[in-house]
């Protein structure tokens, strides 16, 4: 009776391990405050190139929800072509004491001298998780509108985590 209590809670074991590795959906929202701090320089003609700026803001859904720092490592937008690049990180606190850092590769479009919105689209991806949050991984994408004077943004992301 005891062997079979045994086996029966091995194979049970092993089925909710095996259920807790498979990559779930996830979907959200991401807001970002006024730009803080940054430096900015023409790196060339129509070239506007943009270090260390800063928002605060939160993000919204499931496991990645909590408050939020953006730190954007850089940016640059091409004024003529109207397009530009953007890398960065998401610094996520939780109530449980998980700290969760993604990474933001992304493209924006609408960039002009005289736009008030632009449009970013781009991928994110769980660079580390302590914590509780130890071991998460997930990559998805994002897609936000940012106020272009002020560096307000607001928009959604998907993806996978596990």
């Amino acid at each position: 009776m005891l062997k079979k209590a045994l086996v029966a809670f091995a194979c049970l074991f092993a089925f909710t391990a095996t259920v807790e590795a498979q990559p779930a959906l996830i979907s959200g929202t991401l807001l970002k405050g006024p730009s803080i701090g940054g430096t900015d320089r023409f790196a060339g003609r129509n070239v506007l190139q943009v270090r260390g700026e800063q928002g605060l803001g939160s993000v919204t859904g499931g496991i990645l929800t909590g408050p939020a720092v953006y730190l954007f490592t850089e940016e640059i937008i091409n004024f003529q072509g109207e397009i530009g690049t953007v890398h960065g990180t998401v610094t996520i606190s939780k109530n449980d004491g998980s700290i969760i850092v993604l990474g933001l590769s992304g493209f924006t479009s609408g960039a002009s001298p005289t736009a008030q919105t632009v449009t970013v689209h781009g991928s994110w991806v769980v660079l580390s998780a302590s914590g509780p949050a130890s071991g998460l991984q997930g990559e998805g994408q994002f897609t936000a509108d940012e106020n272009f004077i002020t560096g307000e943004t607001e928009g959604v992301f998907s993806g996978r985590i596990h």
